[in-house]
């Protein structure tokens, strides 16, 4: 008799168990839109950004069309310029965390990667080098993060 009861105990667990898993509901984030940059992290410290470096945009359509944009403010002049500017489609390799933009420049296909270190709703992080901030060029590995404008 205990045996009996031991199994109808069993199955009644595993049954719960699996009614659980069919109720999770999952809401997988889009990485579509039009994302400006807004701040920069860099050794656990927030950098603000200038005017010039908020100009710049990273859209993702929804086909997967889009641009990147970069401004920085050129020495010594101080002018604001556009110092990077693609347009082509964009791929996103969820298991690898890499945005790729393919696009044509002087009739030869060329790819910009991106780094992707997280992102949600509102916001995307991307790994970036482009900010000098110790005087020594190319090693600054931060986080631009970007909002959805």
């Amino acid at each position: 008799m205990r045996f009996f009861i031991g199994i109808l105990l069993l199955l009644g667990v595993a049954s719960c168990s699996s009614d659980d898993d069919a109720n999770v509901i999952v809401q997988e984030v889009q990485v579509n839109g039009n994302w400006q940059p807004y701040k920069y992290e860099y050794r656990g410290k927030d950098v603000q950004l200038n005017d010039c470096d908020r100009k710049g945009q990273l859209l993702i359509n929804a086909d997967f069309s889009g641009v990147y944009e970069r401004y920085s403010i050129v020495e010594p002049t101080g002018n604001c310029n556009k110092v990077e500017s693609y347009t082509g489609k964009w791929t996103y390799d969820k298991m690898n965390h890499i945005l790729t933009l393919t696009y044509t420049e002087g009739g030869t296909s060329k790819t910009l990667t991106k780094e992707v270190d997280g992102y949600s709703e509102t916001e995307l992080r991307i790994l970036d080098n482009s900010k000098n901030l110790d005087n020594v060029p190319g090693n600054d590995e931060g986080i631009l993060v970007f909002r959805k404008g």
